[in-house]
């Protein structure tokens, strides 16, 4: 039935076909631009319907210096207010945002999403056929879909999807690109380094399209194609294109030469070699992420280039010193690494920041370093390297606000040392959505989701981690979450399989081991409850009840009731033991 128009919300979209706006007597609102139009449809389908300033500024006018963007989204956020209800559109330095509460989408229309709908763009377009490829429900119930109370971070009044795919998962539809570590025939320690961090920034640079997945070197275990067999490799990932390499250096000078080859027949489709000098490196980074692009999507590859050169970093020597900070992150060994070399990147990251203070990527890295010693309790002060882990997020995003890893451990510094949970949500899909094809932002992600009671999401980004890498550095963390994912949602054989994997996997894994024997006792698995209990409390004798409530950032009470009294009915916390 047709809610009469005094309960209808203030402002009624239709996304399905046609765009429409109208008021709650049916009206339509006139004077909305296109650019209004498509900054309206952009905030009903996000959480909480809300966005930064700086990603609808880029998203509506990709082609405008950062500046000139900023002023036009200032005055159509002025004639919108002028159009729309008092205070149902709203904005402050950072955000902007609608009331959910007086929003609705109607579902009584089907068809294609935003049909007809164009703008001159990119950043909008490329929004635009990503939210296509997820298809919407053909059976629709009669009358208009009245948005419930939204929960936190829910799309409250979006169009209901049949198996709904968010753009962040729907790309794992499309053909992946593997790009494995670059060889170095002169065998010199310098190419070894210089040549898996020309393999990274190739890597990275193919990301910022965000239209296909993209596989690094470290799912390979940083091999490079002169110790694998690429196609073999290549196709037991689920990749359908191999970049190689090889890097030659000779003073300043370097010559590069990489090959895409598709994996199905071995066949090369094309080559590229550079000749020149570091300095010069980086425009021919880009233009093998361009030629990619052209080979796989090429209705995408004139897209702009204005993400990559965010990226880019002007001191070449600040650069280096971030490909050093690379080589001890990765002997520091899995997971969080050691605390030596936590210590020795930051100390390398500070030197770049010094020859170039405003390298968001310095930044960002220094963000994870301090959050690693935050979680990982090597801090003195807890508080003052959490502190600092935000200061240092903040201060990349305000350099660069699309800065992924900014965004991802922000994400989890407001999750767990802050319990702020919708700014964790926020930033962490920012991160997802400015990288899917990153394995660290999906766990990520999918951390806080497990957290804010979104388990059925959260699963969906957790097992895209082992897609995208299977040898993922904290695959112990996050066969952690799924176990208590599944264990959440009942599926209790689920859950005690990826406990006992887990415990295989970490067998000297506090946090694992927690987890596993909540898992356990809940699926009446109680002998393997208890010996995961009596190793867990060899491992860390002062495990507590205080412990878990104090380290568990579940949003929801309950949730954490029933993990709590599902370790006790294991034996944990008794004093007898």
């Amino acid at each position: 039935m047709i809610a009469s128009p005094d309960e209808r919300p203030e402002l009624i979209l239709t996304l399905a076909g046609v765009f429409s706006a109208r008021d709650r007597q049916g009206n339509e609102l006139s004077g909305l631009s296109r650019r209004g139009q498509a900054l309206l449809a952009f905030l009903s389908q996000q959480p909480r319907m809300r966005a930064e300033r700086a990603r609808l500024a880029d998203l509506l006018w990709s082609d405008r210096p950062e500046e000139q963007a900023r002023a036009s989204l200032r005055q159509e956020l002025s004639v919108l207010r002028k159009i729309l209800p008092e205070d149902l559109l709203q904005a402050n330095r950072q955000l902007v945002w609608l009331d959910p509460l007086r929003v609705a989408i109607d579902a009584s229309v089907t068809g294609v999403f935003l049909d007809g709908f164009d703008l001159a763009s990119e950043g909008f377009e490329d929004w635009l056929r990503q939210e296509r490829a997820a298809p919407t429900v053909a059976d629709v119930p009669e009358g208009m879909a009245l948005p419930p109370a939204p929960d936190r971070g829910g799309r409250a009044g979006a169009p209901s999807r049949e198996a709904p795919k968010t753009p962040a998962m729907a790309i794992f539809d499309r053909p992946s690109v593997l790009v494995v570590g670059f060889d170095c025939p002169g065998g010199d320690g310098c190419d070894s380094s210089l040549a898996l961090g020309l393999a990274q920034e190739v890597r990275l640079n193919l990301s910022y399209w965000r239209w296909f997945p993209v596989i690094g070197p470290e799912a390979l275990g940083y091999k490079t194609a002169g110790e694998i067999d690429v196609r073999e490799t290549a196709s037991a990932l689920g990749a359908v294109y191999a970049l190689t390499g090889a890097v030659r250096t000779s003073g300043d000078q370097v010559r590069v030469n990489v090959t895409l080859t598709a994996t199905e027949d071995g066949k090369s489709i094309w080559s590229r070699h550079f000749d020149g000098s570091l300095e010069n490196v980086f425009d021919f980074e880009e233009e093998v992420s361009r030629a990619i692009v052209a080979q796989i999507e090429p209705e995408i590859s004139r897209a702009n280039s204005q993400r990559l050169s965010q990226a880019r970093p002007t001191d070449l020597s600040a650069w280096q010193l971030l490909l050093q900070a690379g080589d001890s992150q990765r002997r520091g060994g899995e997971g969080y690494g050691s605390r030596e070399a936590n210590e020795e990147q930051k100390a390398l990251l500070r030197r770049a920041l010094e020859k170039e203070p405003g390298l968001a990527r310095a930044w960002a890295w220094l963000s994870k370093c301090y959050w690693h010693e935050t979680i990982m309790g090597w801090a003195k002060d807890r508080e003052a390297a959490l502190s600092t882990s935000l200061n240092a997020s903040q201060t990349a995003l305000e350099i660069n606000p699309t800065n992924w890893e900014a965004r991802g451990y922000r994400a989890t510094a407001l999750l767990f040392g802050r319990k702020e949970f919708v700014e964790s949500e926020f930033h962490a899909r920012e991160a997802v959505r400015l990288n899917p094809s990153d394995a660290t932002a999906r766990h990520i992600l999918g951390c806080v989701l497990e957290n804010v009671g979104k388990v059925e999401e959260a699963l969906e980004h957790l097992e895209a981690v082992f897609r995208l890498n299977p040898n993922h550095p904290n695959s112990a963390g996050v066969l952690g979450d799924i176990t208590t994912c599944h264990m959440l949602l009942g599926e209790t054989a689920e859950a005690v399989a990826a406990a006992v994997r887990l415990i295989a996997l970490a067998p000297n894994y506090s946090r694992g081991l927690q987890r596993a024997i909540a898992a356990l006792s809940h699926a009446g698995e109680m002998d393997r409850a208890r010996k995961a209990l009596d190793r867990l409390e060899r491992i860390q004798p002062d495990f507590s009840e205080d412990y878990v409530r104090s380290t568990y950032p579940f949003e929801d009470p309950e949730t954490l009731e029933v993990f709590v009294s599902h370790l006790r009915h294991a034996g944990a916390f008794s004093a007898g033991r």
